[in-house]
């Protein structure tokens, strides 16, 4: 209750502003104060929310967006003057954190404290947990101390009755810190979870790829080649017109390194990798695909030696 308080007041507030702004988009969509209202309240209440003179309560807003036609994300970027608001731009470069690196965390860990010290309450606070977990790791923190922190992360989510989509991002994130058998876990849950998605306004397909394609690397970091081999074939014939051609680029990649400790043939991925590299002029992925294939390579004739 003491959330949504403070969500009502922190969000849905007067002092925000957001009647100016469910004004201005009604206005832009050539409706009368009175379509709007019907069915919902009264023209004069209303009116007063417009005015900025009443507080919106999250039902009654999610009903007044409904009738103009928008989403709450697109109506807080507009409300924001086109921009994204400090919590999403954190969430964004959550999501599309690739490369980890000690400095790049600082930086992201020091502007999400300096959010969470004005606002405590928000679902940041688990991405605050996740970036300290990832900082011990990529510092070359005790392995067995940062598996229980991840552990500990995970059975909060098992606490939950639904997982949404950021939750399952911050999964996704800290899926390759975690025991096989629980990645496992994860994975499965996660898929069906994201199956309630289906029809949502944002295509989630790409969330499925990650995770299936993580738990194939997990299963080529615990030398089950075959089982991950399988994994990657199945994910290529299912989403490969969806992935982009970094993914796509990485799954052949992935599948070279199997057939690699199989002692099969691997020419014939690694040339997918080339001529899909090419086409896109991506030659720094390309040299770095190659680069740690060629070391993986030469550990590999070494231990058969």
């Amino acid at each position: 209750m003491e959330l949504f308080k403070n969500m009502q007041n922190g969000i849905f507030g007067g002092n925000m502003g957001i009647g100016n702004t469910i004004k201005k988009i009604r206005l832009n969509r050539n409706m009368t104060q009175k379509q709007i209202a019907e069915g919902i309240i009264g023209q004069g209440t209303y009116s007063r929310i417009e005015r900025d003179q009443l507080q919106v309560d999250v039902e009654l807003f999610a009903k007044l967006i409904q009738k103009l036609n928008i989403s709450s994300n697109e109506f807080f970027y507009v409300h924001n003057n086109y921009s994204a608001t400090e919590q999403q731009i954190i969430m964004q470069e959550f999501r599309e954190l690739t490369i980890i690196s000690p400095d790049l965390l600082k930086i992201k860990i020091n502007r999400l404290e300096k959010f969470l010290n004005k606002t405590p309450l928000t679902n940041l606070n688990k991405i605050y947990i996740a970036y300290q977990i990832l900082v011990h790791y990529i510092n070359g923190g005790d392995k067995k101390n940062i598996h229980l922190q991840a552990k500990a992360l995970w059975e909060e989510f098992q606490r939950l009755d639904n997982w949404y989509i950021d939750d399952l991002i911050l999964l996704n994130s800290l899926l390759f810190l975690l025991p096989l058998e629980i990645a496992e876990e994860i994975t499965t849950t996660a898929l069906k979870r994201i199956r309630y998605y289906n029809g949502y306004e944002k295509d989630l397909t790409y969330l499925e790829i990650f995770f299936q394609i993580d738990l194939s690397v997990i299963y080529i970091e615990h030398q089950e080649y075959e089982e991950a081999l399988s994994k990657l074939n199945c994910i290529e014939i299912k989403y490969k017109q969806k992935m982009s051609y970094q993914t796509l680029a990485g799954l052949f990649f992935n599948k070279s390194i199997c057939y690699l400790f199989l002692n099969e043939q691997y020419d014939e991925e690694f040339s997918k990798i080339k001529l899909l590299l090419e086409i896109y002029g991506d030659s720094s992925l390309l040299n770095m695909l190659q680069h740690n294939f060629e070391e993986l390579r030469l550990q590999v004739e070494q231990v058969n030696l």
